[in-house]
């Protein structure tokens, strides 16, 4: 009963908060950042064993094998549905093909199991078999259930990904968090790396006026020396909340090509979103520096600030979004402005051309606000989006959503604020 799965959803505790187990190469952690707060006197609780054979996990190599044991406290039978999320602490997501996961029962019924993904997270799921995904196991009053799980890197585990961590927990939500729910596996080689970051640099105190251009600077860097196995993909949005009624004016985003000239970005489907070029995979620092310039100022009566986001995402692989940032541009009002030669303008007149020289853009000369997300999902709508709502109330969303959907997930985007 063998299945792969995909990684990277929240990313998990510090290297600080780690606590060495007596196995080598394998390390027990108190789970302190990635599961939501859980109320005390839950009936069941989770114990996860030491791996064996002790040692790093190679890619492409010999799996490691655990047992996992749920216990239950109570005078009567608790449903419960196991479920592990896997991460690591590199700057990768991880595809399905990346991870091989194994699930036998020793003291429990006959278990199926599969695997899901929400964001850049695997989340392994296994349950009774012949049922429905989603259904639970019962654990009987005063007993308990175990199984063993067997956890190894497929070939093409990314290549600045370092330790591989798997969480422990109950969708149902009747388990007490405990410290023996987590595991860190070493991955050899070790790899001199962590979370990706994104940056975008802006200036919203210098209004783009007819005329002129607004100057949008997004920077990726990567920790270490390990760099991505595919090229990044990344689009930049205005966003708009439930307060804001002014309507965004038509805008035209270029970016600077490496032979000096702009090239007109790519809007999405008649939204105020663009595609930007790809980034090629071997870079520690990357810098895409973009102009961006208002159309039609009509109906502009006092400055407009827009709030803007860039995201990015592999273009092989697992390809959720899992680098995000923000900033903001300032557009003009349509009256009191003036164009670059002192005449007063109602209206503008400046479309930008698709290949303008760089050496002839107006430009604000300040980068003056910067944002950064490490590894950081974007959000989106979906009701199992972490936006504050009860422990409960998302472990039963997402069991609703599992048995609704038939186990597949959308992938939800999250972003850390």
């Amino acid at each position: 009963m063998s299945a792969r799965f995909a990684s990277a959803a929240a990313r998990f505790a510090s290297a600080a908060a780690l606590t060495v187990a007596a196995a080598v190469g394998t390390t027990l952690v108190p789970l302190t950042a990635y599961a939501a707060p859980v109320a005390p006197g839950k009936p069941l609780t989770i114990e996860l064993g030491t791996p064996a054979p002790a040692g790093p996990l190679a890619r492409g190599g010999a799996t490691e094998t655990f047992t996992f044991t749920v216990k239950n406290s109570s005078d009567k039978a608790v449903d419960f549905l196991p479920w592990m999320v896997a991460d690591s602490d590199g700057a990768s997501p991880v595809a399905s093909s990346h991870i091989v996961f194994d699930v036998e029962p020793v003291n429990a019924p006959a278990t199926d199991d599969y695997v899901m993904q929400q964001d850049g997270s695997a989340q392994g799921l296994f349950y009774p078999a012949g049922k429905q995904k989603g259904d639970a196991f019962s654990v009987p009053a005063k007993g308990e259930l175990s199984w063993k799980v067997s956890v190894g890197l497929g070939k093409k585990y990314p290549s600045n990904n370092g330790n591989l961590k798997l969480d422990a927990a109950d969708l149902l939500d009747h388990a007490e968090r405990e410290k023996d729910d987590v595991l860190v596996f070493e991955t050899s080689p070790k790899v001199e790396s962590g979370p990706a970051g994104l940056r975008l640099l802006s200036d919203p105190k210098t209004p783009i006026k007819p005329g002129t251009y607004g100057q949008v600077s997004l920077i990726h860097q990567l920790k270490g020396t390990a760099t991505f196995d595919s090229d990044l993909e990344t689009t930049l949005e205005v966003e708009q909340g439930p307060d804001d009624t002014q309507a965004v004016p038509q805008l035209v985003v270029e970016e600077l090509a490496a032979d000096g000239s702009y090239v007109r970005a790519t809007r999405i489907d008649g939204q105020n979103k663009w595609q930007l070029s790809d980034i090629g995979k071997n870079f520690i620092m990357h810098r895409t520096t973009l102009r961006v310039s208002v159309v039609d100022f009509k109906g502009i009566q006092k400055p407009l600030k827009l709030k803007l986001h860039a995201s990015s995402s592999l273009t092989e692989g697992n390809r959720t979004p899992f680098l995000g940032a923000d900033g903001a541009i300032t557009i003009a009002p349509e009256r009191g402005t003036t164009t670059p030669g002192g005449t007063p303008s109602a209206t503008p007149s400046v479309t930008p051309s698709p290949t303008a020289s760089a050496s002839a853009s107006p430009t604000p000369s300040a980068t003056a606000t910067a944002t950064t997300g490490e590894n950081t999902p974007v959000t989106t709508t979906g009701a199992l989006a972490s936006t504050g709502s009860s422990d409960t109330t998302w472990y039963a969303a997402l069991a609703a959503a599992l048995i609704g959907a038939g186990g597949v997930l959308t992938a939800l985007r999250l972003r850390r604020r």
